[in-house]
């Protein structure tokens, strides 16, 4: 029998993600995990006490986002939109959240702004819904864009246009001005502040002034909570309605509500971690300017990438850390990053930071390249 007869259009043209960097992780506990972006920290105390007081209740089924008033009204108040739980909905990560737009207002025939690089996933779930992507190109090499970087790419059939802020992978936020440049264009504009944490200047206040602002926010990066995928988004009530007109029923578990309101209650936890993430990027990119060739961009986000330009592929320094049990990324022939010039370091410890920079150090003298002063015993 042909089974391709039975596969969908949509199907057809869809990407598997390929995520081996997270088996790795797992297959190689030993390692150092310094590749996805993820708290390094393990979750609030308080946190972990709150599942352990729930669990003998997972034989329920738990409230669906759309009634759980308490879930929505904690992630409003968070954001800083005390009393509006109607202007939430919550999906499974950030990429859920993200394919719920597309779903919830993508057309066939439909095209999407997407900054050029970005996450990955963002272009290639929209096919599925057969609307089309416009890649809208950074103006320099530190990631910039301006106002017409985008509107020069607006056509009758742009319908949305989606940019992160602070943007993975690069670690770049575009002002806020910019936002209110896009928002001002009339379309729907879509900011993902997965890594807002880390940065400066949100823009949730903005949603009063734009009614076709929407923001999606995760728990994976500050919160430390990647594991229990949660992501939401912050919008207009008529928006959040045909987002959950879209969304499948019961998509956030028991333990993810609980988990959740725990890490949001204990906010000196979630200071703390914040805290020391800055702290030690602030450190590693400056370190990394001292070695010649290399040309970290500066960062917003919890990790700091950089760009390669001594006769070395990022690909080599990624296997030679890998070889010493730190698993980083390169970044070869992605969408936006040509070549192999672009690897990126996810925010450990400040042990891990040590580390990954002494063996940048010992890659850089087994190959007899001259270094600047390069001492990182101590924080400075």
């Amino acid at each position: 029998m042909e089974l391709s007869k039975f596969i969908s259009k949509a199907a057809k043209v869809g990407e598997i993600y390929n995520l081996h960097h997270f088996r790795l992780g797992w297959q190689k506990p030993e390692y150092r995990r310094l590749m996805g972006n993820e708290l390094v920290y393990p979750p609030s105390p308080k946190v972990v006490e709150a599942v352990r007081q729930i669990a003998d209740q997972l034989n329920y089924y738990p409230e669906d986002p759309y009634t759980d008033v308490e879930l929505r009204a904690k992630l409003a108040e968070y954001v800083g939109l005390p009393g509006r739980a109607d202007w939430i909905t919550c999906g499974n990560g950030s990429m859920e959240v993200i394919d719920l737009l597309y779903k919830a207002f993508l057309d066939p025939g439909d095209e999407i702004l997407i900054s050029t690089p970005d996450y990955s996933p963002y272009t290639r779930r929209v096919p599925l819904y057969g609307a089309t992507v416009v890649s809208v190109l950074p103006v320099d090499q530190d990631f910039n864009y301006t106002l017409e970087s985008f509107t020069s790419k607006i056509t009758p059939q742009t319908k949305m246009v989606l940019v992160s802020r602070p943007n993975n992978p690069d670690g770049h936020q575009i002002s806020r001005e910019l936002v209110r440049g896009l928002c001002e264009t009339g379309i729907l504009v879509a900011i993902d502040e997965a890594y807002f944490e880390f940065g400066d200047s949100p823009v949730e206040d903005l949603l009063d002034e734009y009614p076709n602002l929407i923001i999606s926010h995760t728990f994976s990066k500050a919160m430390g909570l990647a594991g229990i995928r949660l992501g939401w988004i912050v919008a207009r009530p008529e928006l959040i309605e045909a987002v959950n007109r879209v969304r499948t029923p019961l998509n956030i578990g028991l333990v993810t509500k609980v988990a959740a309101i725990a890490a949001i209650e204990d906010a000196d936890y979630i200071r703390e971690n914040v805290r020391r993430v800055k702290e030690d990027r602030e450190f590693l990119y400056n370190e990394l300017k001292k070695f010649p060739g290399f040309y970290p961009i500066p960062s917003q986000a919890n990790f700091v990438m950089i760009r390669v330009d001594n006769g070395f592929k990022a690909s080599q320094i990624y296997e030679y850390l890998l070889g010493k049990g730190y698993i980083t990324r390169s970044f070869v022939n992605a969408r936006g990053l040509p070549g192999d010039q672009y690897f990126r370091i996810t925010i450990g410890t400040h042990e891990d930071v040590l580390g990954v920079l002494n063996e940048l150090r010992n890659y850089f003298e087994e190959n007899s390249l001259p270094l600047q002063s390069t001492s990182v015993s101590e924080r400075m």
